[in-house]
């Protein structure tokens, strides 16, 4: 008479244990990566709503000669409201402030959301842009 063995299926612990290490393994090489890549989509976003408000305060500068009279970003003309609602930014985010001599300003992005309390910031003097804030860092 001829016994049957039965075969037994599944994974072994070590099997298990050597799955869990390579995705332990995985998931620190990746966090550091996305958190990274999150930084720089909050920081792109902040300095594509500042280069917008820029264009539109170089088009009022070539109207009227000054930057006088912009009491917040949305008054542009060209910007509507909502046109710089982002995920990490919106219209409220933006403040505009005119420098001394009428010809220079700044423009200081606030995050929101995830980006709460993150600034970029765009000081333009003499027409040349200088990037700053906690993002970019």
């Amino acid at each position: 008479m001829k016994t049957r063995k039965q075969k037994k299926s599944g994974f072994t612990l070590v099997e298990l244990m050597v799955v869990a290490i390579i995705v332990a393994i995985l998931a620190a090489v990746a966090i550091p990566l996305m958190t990274g890549n999150k930084d720089r989509a909050m920081a792109t976003e902040g300095q594509a709503g500042c280069t917008t408000i820029a264009t539109q305060l170089r088009m009022h500068y070539a109207e009227h000669g000054n930057y006088t009279g912009i009491a917040s970003p949305v008054n542009l003309a060209g910007i509507r409201a909502g046109d710089l609602n982002g995920t990490y930014f919106n219209d409220a985010s933006y403040v505009l402030t005119t420098l001394t001599d009428g010809d220079d300003y700044t423009i200081t992005a606030t995050g929101k959301g995830d980006a709460a309390g993150k600034t970029i910031v765009m000081t333009v003097t003499g027409g040349n842009a200088v990037w700053s804030g906690t993002l970019l860092q």
